[in-house]
């Protein structure tokens, strides 16, 4: 919103004279009255007064506003407005979430990996104001929901919305997943890209093996944080009887080493998150290492609003100068 201000508010201090000018006025009205015309009594002056007569006092107003309007528009009266730019040259983020069926694992009771992954996430985006995030989900394939983008409700509106419908979840293609995260970024020119990787699965399908999907992000100057989510061993899953059958328990394992070497590779970090509390301090954790460098502009831009003062001032001081002449012409 703007602020109503003055363009050159100096031009006020001519203020100071006209309020001088107002008071001598006045002063001599109440002071220094003398009558032009001797009377034996005030009733022959009521009997000759005329509508003339009885506002001719007041045309000297007229002058009073039209100089106090021309004051106000030499200040050059009008809106202000602020605008900020922010220009990002921190870092872009694309997120590589893993929605494979082995995700609907119990090990962060009462929620699964994915709905804990997807509360986490939403929270890590709202931290990242100023950067650009992007969105990869993958299963047995991989897919790009988001393009780079600093509208992040866009992204958490999508993050809520993502389930084990979403993908066909009977396979984790881990490399296919960071190749198409680190595709979106070849033409970006932010200072930092990474990839943020977050699977409970060993990479079982797909078309290029993780290892070599990192070098490549490695030699584009892209790190890769992953985050392996879950517990190793038997952990609760939902019974494919439907949910009136009690939890069956799977043994659950994924390649700890190879998740490291990613890591490793393109000068990031590996993380364990087997429980709620730890997956949100790898969180903060990554966001504690990755900052961003935010070049704020701020302009302002003036809406000069001078324009309707100074006509009504010219009108009224014309306006005078016409009943001065016409209708209280004096006859010498």
């Amino acid at each position: 919103m703007g602020n109503f201000e003055f363009r050159s508010p100096w031009f006020l201090l001519l203020l100071i004279p006209y309020s001088g000018m107002i008071a001598w006025y006045f002063y001599g009205k109440v002071y220094r009255r003398r009558a032009a015309l001797p009377v034996s009594s005030s009733s022959i002056v009521k009997k000759t007064e005329s509508f003339r007569t009885r506002t001719y006092g007041y045309i000297d107003y007229l002058r009073f506003a039209s100089l106090f309007l021309l004051i106000i528009a030499l200040a050059a009266p009008g809106r202000g407005v602020n605008f900020s730019s922010v220009k990002n040259t921190g870092i872009d983020i694309m997120v590589a979430l893993d929605l494979s069926l082995s995700m609907q694992g119990k090990d962060f009771q009462p929620d699964n990996r994915l709905e804990v992954a997807k509360r986490v996430l939403n929270s890590f985006v709202q931290k990242r104001v100023n950067d650009r995030i992007g969105l990869v989900v993958f299963g047995v394939d991989s897919y790009l929901q988001s393009p780079l983008t600093v509208e992040h409700e866009i992204i958490n509106d999508i993050v809520s919305e993502l389930d084990f419908d979403s993908v066909d979840g009977r396979g984790t293609a881990v490399g296919d997943a960071i190749a198409l995260a680190a595709s979106r970024m070849i033409d970006s020119k932010a200072k930092s890209k990474i990839v943020l990787l977050i699977t409970d699965g060993e990479n079982n399908r797909g078309e290029i093996d993780p290892e070599t999907a990192a070098k490549s992000c490695a030699e584009m100057g892209i790190k890769v944080y992953a985050v392996g989510i879950g517990k190793e061993g038997r952990v609760p899953y939902p019974n494919p009887a439907g949910p009136m059958f009690p939890d069956q328990y799977v043994n659950s394992s994924f390649d700890v080493k190879e998740l490291q070497k990613i890591a490793e590779v393109t000068g990031a970090k590996f993380y364990r998150a087997e429980s709620t509390g730890v997956f949100w301090e790898n969180i903060n954790d990554i966001d504690r290492l990755e900052k961003s460098e935010v070049d704020i502009r701020t302009w302002h831009e003036f809406y000069d609003r001078s324009g309707g003062f100074l006509i009504a001032g010219l009108a009224i001081f014309f306006l005078e100068i016409l009943l001065r002449s016409v209708v209280y012409r004096k006859v010498p």
